[in-house]
């Protein structure tokens, strides 16, 4: 089955719009090249005629690799598209941080510990997390009571369900030792590491310009995420602040 390219309105129009300039301006002028370096005889050491057909040859295989993205575009729909979770046209707001560079470098960019403990949630249990403190310097900083803390917090913010956190590890004392708190409201302000990141199809990948496609590590972990979700790709740790569809963009 051929595969589907997932992509904006905007994102097509690219697309056909770079076809239509491969097509009308640079192959012309490429097969214009190479007829000048045939008018100059011997081939065999025409390093221009070479440098023009390998030319030829790299927009040939752009034509054919646009037509079969086009060919099975899937236009994303934009009445499917809205700010409760991350999909495909999303632009994500989040803080981001390095579990490696330690506790306080964490904090500095704006995680709290229940963030930590969220993050690497989504990646092992609780009971590994203990384990595992000797090959995690972040998570030897971790302290019983922040996990007493964290589980309150989960529980109060609805991001887990007690069930949940049992089968993840927590310990009944743990789960029942603190009264449901919600957590503190974000101060931007105070954060070192807040990041924007859109969503793109794989063709309008970008990350200079923070377009992450959903095929990446990053912009698949995102995908079905909430606001307030917390989510952990190798040692980058990122909590989700804002989720924004500018469906006009799409549309551009």
């Amino acid at each position: 089955m051929p595969k589907e390219y997932i992509m904006t309105e905007a994102g097509k129009r690219e697309l056909e719009e770079r076809l239509e300039h491969i097509k009308m301006v640079e192959m012309p002028e490429i097969v214009e090249e190479i007829a000048k370096a045939r008018a100059q005889g011997d081939l065999s050491e025409n390093a221009e005629y070479d440098i023009a057909r390998d030319e030829q040859a790299k927009l040939q295989n752009e034509i054919d690799a646009i037509k079969e993205k086009l060919a099975y575009a899937k236009v994303l729909d934009e009445r499917s598209i809205n700010d409760e979770s991350v999909s495909i046209g999303c632009t994500v707001e989040v803080i981001e941080a390095d579990a490696e560079e330690g506790l306080a470098a964490v904090e500095r960019a704006g995680l709290t510990r229940t963030d930590i403990i969220e993050g690497f949630l989504t990646r092992m249990s609780v009971n590994d997390m203990r384990a595992n403190k000797q090959h995690r310097a972040i998570l030897d900083e971790i302290t019983p009571d922040d996990y007493v803390n964290a589980a309150a917090e989960l529980l109060a913010s609805k991001r887990f369900k007690r069930e949940e956190l049992l089968d993840k590890g927590f310990t009944d004392a743990e789960i029942s030792q603190v009264k449901s708190k919600g957590r503190a409201k974000i101060d931007k302000s105070k954060c070192e590491g807040i990041k924007s990141y859109t969503i793109v199809g794989s063709h309008e990948s970008d990350a200079l310009a923070g377009k992450i496609s959903n095929e990446s590590r990053v912009g698949a972990a995102f995908l079905g995420k909430e606001e307030s979700d917390v989510v952990m790709v190798g040692d980058l740790l990122f909590k989700i602040i804002d989720i924004v569809v500018d469906k006009k963009a799409m549309k551009r």
